[in-house]
């Protein structure tokens, strides 16, 4: 008789508690981080988040503008001749992505202008399109000493329409531009690249 109640016990709390199997509330994500990427619906688009993903150094948010198919950067010829020769050979997606998820890690706080204010991007059309003289600035600071690296360069980029969304197809510095505040003429982000791909 006592065994019989203990079981009847056990079942009635299982049963007033709920389902063993039933579905829980899933736990928010560990980041507790959202930012605001905006869809792939233009290229300019697509350039900000490049920003966006910048000044929260979260690599996917790169990764996800650049090109599933295809992607090459090309370096301006001063970053070029400050690394090894095959630095920048067939810098592809993968090393793109190697190299973004590096210099992440490597713990820096960055603060970023993808473009000029009063840069506006054309509208978009067909399925590829070059947006060029895009002059961006970037400012690498290092959360261990303090110490600041500012990139400033004019690229062109070209853009493509993969399915339904826009992605950065390839991306070509030109050359490095002045720093507005004192004049001295700075590294494109080939330097930034190549620092971390050469290693």
């Amino acid at each position: 008789m006592r065994q019989g109640l203990a079981i009847w016990l056990v079942c009635s709390t299982v049963l007033l508690s709920g389902c063993l199997f039933s579905p829980r509330e899933p736990e928010p994500p560990g980041t507790g981080v959202e930012i605001d990427y905006l869809p792939r619906s233009s290229p300019a688009n697509v350039w900000s988040n490049l920003e966006k993903s910048l000044f929260a150094t979260h690599a996917p948010g790169w990764e996800d503008n650049i090109s599933l198919i295809e992607f090459r950067y090309i370096p301006d010829d001063e970053a070029r001749d400050q690394f090894p020769p095959n630095t920048f050979v067939d810098w592809d997606r993968a090393r793109e992505v190697t190299f973004i998820n590096n210099f992440y890690n490597s713990n820096v706080t960055n603060i970023a202008k993808m473009s000029e204010d009063g840069y506006v991007f054309p509208p978009a059309a067909g399925n590829e399109m070059t947006v060029e003289d895009i002059i961006y600035d970037l400012k690498v600071i290092n959360n261990v000493d303090g110490s600041e690296v500012r990139y400033r360069g004019k690229c062109d980029v070209i853009f493509r329409l993969e399915g339904n969304f826009w992605y950065i197809y390839e991306w070509r510095d030109l050359q490095g531009e002045s720093d507005p505040d004192s004049g001295t003429l700075l590294n494109t982000m080939g330097v930034l690249r190549g620092t971390f791909g050469s290693q």
